[in-house]
């Protein structure tokens, strides 16, 4: 069974001597993420509390944002670049991927979920009623969406594709996979999170590749 780790917490890369100097951004993406798994609401955040938390002054925070809504417009794209690049070659490279590196990619990306679940499911269940949160939320999905039809495109034109995987399809997994994770991976942790990966895996590389011949 693939093994989901942890990244290492910066209390873990003191002790190895390994402590790369956290951007602006980082610090304050940390510090959203803590708060929410304090029981903060997101909505309710304000800039005093995020610069308290990061450590920074509250002039240096708008050196960088003009207000919170484009502090989280920014996390929101950070995210999503990790999410992407967490899938490995399937997203980077689909030329060289096989059935076996999607499912590899869904292991990828249920790590990046439970590594940012705080935020993720906060803007998740805060969508519904905040008009530029929804707005983010639904472009952090298109851009996966996309790049799942890119990938999906370039197995389709290799003939390794299964009959009838087409854009839609691509599209419904990457927001099936999305709400899925953001409603369950807090809940899960070691076994139960690998199934979960091993699950969504499955049922990715099932629907995009043929059976091997």
């Amino acid at each position: 069974m693939t093994q989901i780790a942890p990244r290492p917490t910066r209390r873990t890369r003191a002790k190895q001597g390994d402590q790369p100097k956290q951007s602006i951004e980082d610090r304050l993406l940390a510090a959203t993420e803590r708060l929410l798994e304090q029981g903060h609401r997101f909505a309710a955040l304000s800039v005093e509390q995020l610069t308290d938390e990061a450590g920074i002054a509250r002039g240096t925070f708008y050196l960088h944002f003009r207000d919170k809504g484009e502090l989280v417009a920014r996390l929101m794209s950070q995210v999503t670049e990790e999410i992407i690049a967490s899938s490995g070659t399937w997203m980077s490279d689909a030329d060289a991927a096989d059935h076996q590196e999607l499912k590899q990619a869904l292991v990828g990306m249920v790590a990046t979920f439970k590594k940012h679940q705080a935020i993720l499911a906060a803007v998740n269940d805060t969508a519904p009623y905040d008009r530029n949160v929804a707005s983010l939320y639904k472009t952090m999905v298109d851009r996966i969406c996309a790049q799942s039809r890119v990938s999906l495109g370039i197995i389709q034109r290799k003939g390794l594709s299964r009959p009838g995987a087409t854009d839609d399809v691509a599209e419904v997994l990457s927001w099936m996979i999305v709400m899925y994770c953001a409603r369950f991976v807090g809940e899960r942790n070691g076994a139960e999170l690998e199934r979960l990966a091993e699950s969504l895996g499955y049922i990715s590389a099932s629907t995009a590749f043929a059976d091997p011949r």
